[in-house]
């Protein structure tokens, strides 16, 4: 009797056992898995930080478009791009037809200077044009263009209507060189957007 109760109680222990590991859902050899507490990974839009409806991230979208189009047809480099994105960004926000410091009355095209075209101030025609005198500056230039900042600004300043920086930043203590050192992670992000290259 008692061996017949000790294999019972061999039995038992042994369904047991095994029905037990059946109804668990990890395995006995199974490591516990670790939980990242990190956020994800989310790359922000360089477009549309300041402006106050979607219309103007898009506006701003488009006329950034236009100025790397704009260089990719004059057969400028990436870094060409970039550059002329900088300057865009540090001046007007990738925004054209901004006032310009007192006190002058002129409107700004989107690299800061008067605005002198005959068509549309926020039109593609006057980004593109603005793009192309900062193409043809660039034949003047000895910087490599890998240096965004030095570069763009060396641009800006070959430019023949002289470029005075007080037509351009006036407020807070703003110059051209910290505006420009300041707008380069947005105009590296905007070249990244809009050329899917991040």
């Amino acid at each position: 009797m008692y061996r017949k109760s000790a294999i019972a109680a061999l039995i038992t222990a042994g369904l047991a056992v095994g029905l037990t590991a059946c109804g668990s859902d990890e395995s006995p050899t199974a490591t516990p898995s670790t939980t990242s507490t990190s956020a994800p990974t989310t790359t922000v839009s360089p477009f549309g930080a300041e402006a106050i409806s979607d219309l103007g991230a898009k506006i701003e979208r488009d006329n950034a478009e236009v100025i790397v189009a704009t260089v990719e047809g004059r057969g400028g480099s990436p870094d060409q791009a970039r550059a002329a994105l900088l300057a865009g960004a540090a001046e007007t926000g990738w925004t054209s037809g901004l006032s310009m410091a007192a006190p002058a009355t002129d409107i700004r095209d989107i690299f800061g200077w008067r605005f002198r075209y005959n068509t549309g101030a926020d039109s593609a025609d006057a980004v593109r044009a603005a793009t192309n005198t900062f193409m043809d500056n660039t034949a003047a230039i000895s910087i490599p263009a890998s240096d965004s900042v030095a570069y763009a600004l060396a641009v800006q300043h070959a430019d023949s209507r002289g470029y005075n920086e007080k037509e351009h930043f006036y407020k807070n203590g703003e110059t051209s060189a910290s505006e420009y050192a300041a707008a380069l992670p947005k105009a590296q992000a905007a070249y990244a957007e809009l050329r899917d290259t991040q």
